[in-house]
């Protein structure tokens, strides 16, 4: 094969390609027994080795107004993109604050019910006769109470017309 050929004349040193042709091997075989030839079997690949080291690459002038072009368009494109999608990110998250109210909302007005069911339990009448039997307090004498006359006459919430 010719793949083949390159393998062993690399380790065994044939210097020319009529070196490192097949030599002819003479087999009694009958008609019948005889393979076809193999595709590119008598081709016969050389490699040379190739050694750019002083090759220079030449200056394109325009490279650099494209690669600018190139990096101006991208960077529009991306700006583009993120204020098209902008709009709907702030509405989803909108949305999740809203729900979230919702829930504070609904905790908030239980807690207020439960608060007003315990004001009214705290300051009904019997709780605060018990309280103040608790605390021994006592009802204050007639002679004990002083009323409180307003000295403006013309106050508004003593107005009697």
């Amino acid at each position: 094969m010719a793949t083949l050929a390159n393998i062993f004349n690399q380790f065994l040193g044939a210097g020319t390609a009529t070196d490192a042709a097949p030599r002819s091997v003479t087999w009694e075989t009958s008609e019948e027994s005889k393979l076809r030839a193999l595709p590119n079997e008598d081709v016969y690949l050389f490699t040379k080795r190739i050694d750019n080291s002083r090759v220079v690459r030449q200056v394109d002038t325009k490279a650099r107004a494209r690669d600018w072009k190139v990096l101006g368009g991208g960077t529009a494109a991306a700006i583009l993109a993120i204020a098209i999608s902008l709009p709907p990110a702030y509405g989803l998250i909108a949305g999740y604050q809203l729900s979230q109210l919702q829930v504070e909302n609904e905790r908030l007005r239980a807690e207020q019910l439960r608060l007003k069911v315990e004001e009214a339990r705290m300051s009904s009448a019997e709780r605060l006769q018990e309280w103040a039997d608790t605390h021994k307090f006592v009802a204050p004498g007639s002679d004990k109470t002083i009323y409180l006359e307003p000295k403006n006459q013309e106050a508004i919430a003593l107005n009697r017309r």
